[in-house]
């Protein structure tokens, strides 16, 4: 029995920020098989002003519209990718989170506003991120599917939460015929920086870091043998080189923190600064995603694992 794939849902806003995002989710559609489904949030308040007076149905009128039109810009872009659009209301984090709940991925547009606004009104990349069930993809606006670099870059800080993030990612390199680059950057403040240099050394600590690195991509490497991964240890800030390899990458993916409150906090801060400056997409990937994978088995702790 064959079994539907699951949507890919795009979250559209109607601003110039969302083409790329459009574009994105339509190409992981074909590449998958699957269908698109479009979410537009409408605002749950009316802004009252003598200069604004807006009514509820005005508003999902307009939001009707956004709809309309990101369907037309689908079907225009991948007239053979079967699309709808759904209208929500409430809050554009939780809403979108909310309708990718049964999704494969939920794929957003970077929010370009200066970062004092997007503090004050809020992200909806990391707050859709911070909740998301599914892996979320932040697209910016000028992304194209070509030229494919054919690498995927995921970043690898500790072996907490690892399963998921390289999982992810070397499936995701294994679906798009890719290079898996595992890149694992380090730099402590400057004190503590040159004290790990005057009595380790970088290249001893880098040859470390890589051993660990082995050891987390034994069993991934078995069950994925026909995937190049490249191992890279570098020392710098995290969110630098993360965003320095984006340069050459089709996607990076990180993995989401398993416990934060408020949500927000779920995304540290390199997350934050990828997420904002990465020249790729980024996939974002919740600590508890990934499932059984036919085939391959891991050991962890004397322990066997599907």
């Amino acid at each position: 029995m064959t079994t539907q794939p699951r949507p890919v849902v795009i979250g559209v806003d109607g601003s110039d920020a969302n083409a790329g995002a459009l574009r994105y989710g339509v190409e992981e559609a074909r590449r998958t098989g699957a269908s698109v489904k479009l979410v537009h949030v409408v605002p749950d308040y009316v802004p009252i002003s003598p200069m604004m007076p807006l009514t509820p149905s005005e508003l999902t009128e307009t939001g009707a519209s956004v709809l309309r039109h990101a369907e037309e810009q689908v079907r225009r872009i991948a007239p053979d990718v079967e699309v709808e659009g759904w209208l929500h209301h409430g809050t554009r984090p939780v809403q979108l989170a909310n309708a990718a709940e049964h999704a494969q991925v939920v794929v957003v547009g970077r929010d370009n506003r200066p970062l004092l606004e997007r503090l004050l009104r809020g992200d909806t990349a990391a707050g859709v991120a911070a909740r998301s069930s599914v892996p979320m993809v932040l697209v910016p606006a000028d992304w194209t599917p070509e030229p494919q670099r054919g690498v995927v870059l995921v970043g690898v800080k500790s072996p907490s939460h690892s399963t998921a993030l390289l999982g992810d990612a070397i499936g995701l390199a294994a679906e798009r015929g890719a290079k898996l680059v595992v890149l694992h950057a380090w730099k402590l403040p400057s004190g503590y920086d040159d004290i790990i240099e005057t009595r380790v050394g970088a290249e001893d600590w880098r040859r470390q870091s890589i051993d660990e690195m082995e050891a987390l991509l034994k069993d991934w490497r078995a069950g994925f043998p026909d995937v190049e991964v490249e191992i890279r240890v570098v020392h710098d800030h995290p969110s630098f080189a993360l965003v320095e390899g984006s340069a050459e990458a089709d996607v990076v993916v990180l993995v989401r923190r398993a416990h934060g409150v408020p949500a927000a906090t779920h995304l540290g801060g390199t997350a934050r600064a990828v997420l904002r400056s990465a020249h790729c997409p980024v996939r974002v990937v919740p600590p508890d995603a990934i499932g059984p994978i036919p085939g391959l088995v891991l050991e962890q702790a004397g322990a066997i694992r599907a």
